[in-house]
């Protein structure tokens, strides 16, 4: 642990994020490797990247060349102006982009760090057309969507092969939640696998044969490849005095830099370690200043669009009042005086301030995920100045949002399942002793459509492991056996690490409605689904 020292992590944290690889993803690796010599923005005098021999960088001398202080600055929003029918492109490359001021080597949708954030509206079709200008495979998830897991929706067993275009159609349902969602890589390799006749974009499994190998995802949502999604607008769910209020996306994504500029990737020579230095960002900036008035409301959305670290929020001096979990309006407003984010995880918040000028800081506070997991430090994020003229102060939320979903306390269940978290980095990441092959789903029952199901998952590992649905969101029913509120759905939970040799473990209740097909789950710690932790459950008629 150091991320603001600079010392050294100890040998077992710096070898942690390394992969578990086959000889098959070894040599796949390697041509990768030979082929990417040059970044395709054409940087003829690129450096190499920094072997592992090197030790990692403090956080001080990666911050070195980047400008704190600017005024905050919210993600460009790439379709402003929605429609029922939006045609959005995103053009994945390897990007030389500023990063806070200092150049950086690494990949974008579109020329940026902190990709364009998504507009969406329920009942719209919206079609993503994905540029594939990467020297690996790659495709997209649409993290937490209600949508279909099929075909040419938000199927993350498409392969994107390098110099190919694919697009996405996305469906909305008319009674789509409205909240904040996210949308990033899901590339299960680095390379597509072909039938006989050379095709690519398709959903096409190895062999069963072919045994395990590693994903992608880490990588490629390190480098850069992730961004908010933001379905409709919230604020109409509030009371009337609240419906013009200022809105802010806050994505929350790290970075870690090698001597060369380049943000550190897993390859035969270096690997990524979450538990290093790291520089942490907000929308790609370092400790911007946002600015409100005295006795004003904004609406603040927040997203861990990172791919491995935890976040532990804190606002100083104040709380933040709970209006959205995972892109669905809650059942019941709460407050709290921090919210804890491991990677994936959104909220949508509303901050009031107060009725006095004055400055508060936005901090992610010192937090360990577990003996075998990270301990990060006490961070500050963004200065929040609270500046101008008083404005009114505006009424209060509580109760439910309207529409949220319903309660599933007294759902019939339709069949009750165990999910085991198990592994570490020399065995590989399991669930229910077993790593992810895309030719075989961990169940050997599928879930029928418009039932209801009830999931234990136990957690037999050292460190916790965010747990995460496709497609459809789930209630939280207990944590550890305690029972715990019913407050909305959400899509991703953290399962609380084994102590004294006892299983965390939380229940779910899943409603596997609208849509037939393969739903993944996962760890979404990217290195852990990368090595192993994933599945899916066939979802039949």
């Amino acid at each position: 642990m150091s991320n603001t020292t600079g010392t050294v992590p100890d040998a077992h944290h710096h070898r942690r994020r390394r992969r578990v690889i086959t000889l098959q993803a070894l040599v796949a690796a390697l041509l990768v490797i030979a082929a990417a010599v040059v970044y395709s923005r054409g940087a003829s005098a690129e450096p190499t990247s920094a072997s592992t021999t090197d030790q990692p960088l403090s956080t001080a001398q990666q911050q070195a060349g980047m400008s704190s202080g600017r005024p905050f600055a919210d993600p460009p929003v790439l379709d402003p102006l929605t429609s029922p029918n939006m045609t959005i492109t995103l053009n994945a490359h390897d990007t030389r982009f500023e990063v806070a001021g200092k150049q950086v080597w690494g990949q974008s949708y579109n020329g940026a760090f902190i990709a364009p954030t998504l507009h969406l509206v329920p009942g719209e079709h919206a079609t993503i057309t994905l540029v594939n200008n990467l020297s690996v495979a790659t495709n997209l998830h649409f993290h937490g969507l209600h949508v279909s897991p099929s075909n040419d929706s938000d199927d993350s067993f498409l392969c994107i092969a390098p110099g190919t275009t694919f697009h996405y159609h996305l469906d909305l349902p008319a009674d789509h939640p409205v909240g904040t969602y996210w949308y990033h890589s899901h590339a299960m390799g680095t390379a597509c696998p072909s039938d006989d006749s050379g095709m690519a974009n398709m959903d096409m499994s190895p062999p069963p044969s072919a045994g395990f190998s590693p994903g992608d995802v880490e990588n490629q949502i390190f480098a850069g490849l992730s961004g908010a999604l933001v379905v409709g607008d919230d604020r109409a769910l509030l009371p009337s005095a609240l419906r013009n209020i200022t809105t802010h996306t806050v994505n929350l994504k790290d970075v870690q830099l090698d001597k060369t500029g380049h943000i550190v990737q897993n390859t035969d020579t270096t690997s990524i370690d979450s538990d290093a230095p790291t520089v942490r960002l907000v929308n790609g900036q370092l400790l911007p200043v946002l600015t409100i008035q005295p006795g004003e409301t904004q609406l603040w959305r927040l997203a861990n669009v990172g791919a491995d670290i935890w976040y532990h929020l804190q606002l100083d001096g104040y709380r933040f009042t709970v209006i959205g979990q995972d892109g669905a309006p809650v059942s019941k407003v709460t407050t709290a005086n921090t919210l804890l984010l491991p990677p994936g995880k959104r909220y949508d918040v509303l901050v009031a301030a107060g009725s006095q000028p004055g400055q508060t800081t936005l901090r992610t506070l010192a937090f360990s995920n577990g003996p075998d997991g990270d301990n990060y430090p006490d961070t500050p994020l963004f200065k929040v100045n609270i500046s101008g003229p008083v404005q009114a102060q505006l009424p209060t939320v509580s109760g439910a949002l309207r529409p949220s979903p319903p309660d599933l306390s007294a759902a019939t269940i339709a069949q009750n399942r165990s999910v085991t978290l198990s592994g570490n980095d020399s065995e590989g990441f399991l669930i229910n002793g077993k790593q992810f092959h895309m030719d075989s789903s961990v169940f050997s029952t599928p879930a029928k459509l418009n039932t209801v199901e009830e999931w234990t998952i136990t957690n037999e590992a050292g460190e916790d492991h965010p747990f995460h649905i496709h497609t459809n969101s789930f209630q939280v029913m207990s944590i550890n056996g305690v029972p715990q509120p019913f407050v909305g759905r959400q899509d991703t939970i953290p399962v609380p690490h084994a102590v004294n040799g006892v299983p965390g473990k939380v229940v779910i209740r899943v409603p596997f409605s609208d849509f037939i097909g393969k739903v993944m789950f996962h760890c979404h710690i990217a290195a852990h689904e990368d090595n192993g932790m994933m599945s899916y459950i066939d979802v039949v008629d």
